[in-house]
């Protein structure tokens, strides 16, 4: 690390941290974590409170001992978002350590808050067949004359 500049010594900690608690998912106190990856105290400290901060690590402190574990949960990678009439649509593409998922949910705005009203959760990679069928639904002449009868 002697190379490098302040910015990538900072990351590159970071990442030796994360890559250390994911090894550890029962959690460490500071003290484990310090001994076993040889960094200072101060500067330990500071990183872990940032990567709670993001989210990355969680926290739980039991008087002065404070334990760190590593997040599972959902990170979002990407987003759409599709209005139609008053309803908007939301495509979401999050991971967590059970793969990658598609999470598509219609919302409403009530007030200042959002408010879902479904929702359907499905895997990355079943996302192609997922899509395919909806297409051959959609395709479907008797579907077609229902919505030209509506109209």
């Amino acid at each position: 690390m002697r190379n490098l500049t302040p910015f990538e010594k900072e990351v590159a900690i970071r990442k030796k941290l994360l890559e250390y608690l994911k090894k550890h998912p029962k959690g460490l106190t500071t003290t484990e974590i310090g001994k076993d990856t040889g960094i200072s105290r101060k500067t330990l400290e500071k990183h872990l409170q940032l990567l709670v901060f993001e989210n990355e690590l969680y926290m739980k402190q039991w008087g002065p001992t404070r334990v760190y574990y590593p997040n599972h949960r959902v990170h979002y990678v990407d987003f759409k978002k599709l209005m139609i009439n008053n309803r908007t649509y939301w495509f979401d593409i999050m991971k967590n350590e059970y793969g990658a998922y598609l999470l598509i949910q219609e919302k409403r705005k009530d007030g200042k808050e959002w408010m879902t009203k479904g929702s359907i959760l499905i895997p990355l990679k079943e996302s192609r067949r997922f899509g395919a069928a909806l297409n051959e639904i959609l395709r479907d002449n008797r579907l077609i004359k229902l919505l030209k009868s509506k109209t």
